[in-house]
């Protein structure tokens, strides 16, 4: 009898141990599977959350390079000074002039508006060129040097390579030493300096013809004799002003007289 209890209490005791190993075992089992889905729940709200924080990086990129694309506006008093712009433009602003830079200055553009004078040095970008809006006209360069006023007149001269005025869709190119003007009424006009040569066709020419197409391209007035005006003339001439003028006048025994810069007086 006491053998056979014994034997069933050994039976119950083993029962209780193998019970308490397979609950350890699936204790063990349900923690893994329990961090498992955890993993897989992780994974999925990482998958919905980083192209969230895709954008959201992207919109404070944005955001952040939008505050430092900001306008920048240059302006002047009652003396000039000069100015180097993010591109490496340079620019001199005469007194109580403004220069504004568009908010895209230098990644999609190089757009200003400006008011007043200023010499303009620009840094050559052939993909991107400096236009400037001059309320009424613009100037478009490339690179190039070049002088902007708006006083009485409009008024650009270019020193180096090469600009073009829109002027209410009027386009004109300008070479260096070449100034271009309009006046109050609209009227345009451009002309070289007096040291620039130009080929002149004189064949067959009354002298007050040739005399006039000089007066045009320097911007200058010539008095001669009135009785030599329909006095004919004839060749292909090149040189600056006085060349011109000496060469056209010599058949004539004509002495030049510089009344002024722009005033020149041709007597016998």
């Amino acid at each position: 009898m006491d053998f056979e209890n014994q034997w069933k209490s050994v039976q119950e005791e083993n029962r209780k141990m193998k019970d308490r190993s397979d609950q350890r075992i699936w204790n063990k089992l349900e923690r893994k599977i329990q961090f498992r889905n955890n993993c897989r729940k992780a994974i999925a709200v990482a998958a919905v959350l980083l192209p969230l924080f895709i954008l959201m990086g992207l919109y404070f990129v944005e955001n952040k390079n939008s505050a430092v694309q900001k306008e920048l506006v240059f302006q002047t008093s009652n003396t000039k000074k000069q100015f180097i712009l993010p591109d490496g433009t340079a620019i001199t602003l005469e007194p109580q002039s403004r220069l504004k830079l568009a908010k895209d200055f230098g990644s999609t553009s190089r757009n200003v508006s400006f008011t007043g004078k200023a010499f303009f040095s620009v840094t050559k970008n052939k993909k991107l060129p400096f236009i400037v809006d001059a309320k009424g006209f613009k100037v478009q360069v490339l690179g190039t040097k070049f002088m902007l006023d708006q006083g009485k007149r409009n008024n650009v001269y270019l020193r180096e390579g090469r600009v073009k005025v829109n002027y209410r869709g009027h386009i004109t190119y300008l070479l260096p030493k070449e100034t271009w003007i309009a006046d109050q009424n609209g009227n345009e006009k451009h002309f070289y300096d007096h040291d620039v040569a130009r080929a002149f066709d004189f064949n067959n020419r009354k002298f007050s013809e040739a005399v006039s197409q000089l007066e045009k391209t320097y911007d200058i007035t010539i008095d001669y004799p009135e009785e030599i005006q329909y006095k004919m003339i004839s060749g292909n001439i090149s040189g600056n002003l006085d060349q011109v003028l000496q060469t056209i006048s010599f058949p004539f025994n004509l002495k030049k007289e510089r009344y002024s810069n722009n005033h020149i007086i041709l007597k016998k």
